[in-house]
């Protein structure tokens, strides 16, 4: 399984985001993640969508964190843009099994099952709180020529 690119573009936007800390246009945004300006603006309106980021029209808009970054999880922004993350289509619920006889489950479908809950748990615990506050020690840790374990 691989995450979408949109959803790897989402996951840069709003690690931007909770680093920058305020207010920011499309363009800055693309251009800091590298993201074309026309999927970053799409995204964007997802992650608006999910109350991920809130949006500000005018001279003066842009886009900005809807919530603090301990409260955003790594599955809330993947859920914004793919919609829920399932590891196989037959958990979904709406899918006829073309595998199992009676078509409604597999000798698999338990393990999918598991498997997609555990990871998102996993998912859900990952909040961009953190990635900012290691970045942040880090960064006062480390100094240029310096080499440790921590850098």
């Amino acid at each position: 399984m691989k995450i979408t690119l949109e959803t790897e573009y989402a996951i840069r936007i709003v690690d931007y985001l909770t680093r920058v800390g305020k207010l920011a246009g499309a363009s800055q945004i693309s251009e800091a993640t590298a993201a074309p300006l026309r999927f970053t603006k799409n995204i964007l309106q997802k992650l608006t969508r999910g109350g991920i980021v809130s949006s500000y029209k005018g001279i003066y808009g842009g886009y900005e964190l809807g919530r603090l970054p301990e409260e955003i999880s790594l599955y809330d922004v993947m859920e914004a843009t793919d919609g829920p993350i399932r590891l196989n289509r037959c958990l979904a619920g709406k899918h006829e099994c073309s595998y199992a006889a009676d078509k409604q489950r597999c000798p698999y479908y338990e393990t999918f099952r598991e498997l997609s809950d555990d990871m998102e748990r996993k998912m859900r615990k990952f909040r961009f709180s953190s990635v900012v506050h290691d970045r942040w020690l880090k960064s006062f840790v480390c100094r240029p020529g310096q080499q440790n374990y921590h850098c």
